[in-house]
């Protein structure tokens, strides 16, 4: 359990940095080119991609 939590924040903290960078290579602020609803979706989406991941995973295991 302490992996599958360890691994959504470094997700989150990695989207997120690497969304810091691009704003600051390209002067621009991405997260308003991108939109904050659409930063903040795929962040969610990719925090329960990995969610269910686990789940299965762990599902696996236990049959």
């Amino acid at each position: 359990m302490k992996f599958i939590i360890i691994a959504s924040v470094s997700y989150v903290v990695g989207v997120l940095a690497f969304i810091g960078l691009l704003s600051f290579i390209m002067w621009r602020n991405v997260f308003r080119d991108l939109g904050y609803g659409g930063v903040i979706r795929n962040i969610v989406g990719g925090v329960a991609i990995i969610w269910i991941v686990f789940g299965i995973f762990r599902w696996g295991l236990t049959l």
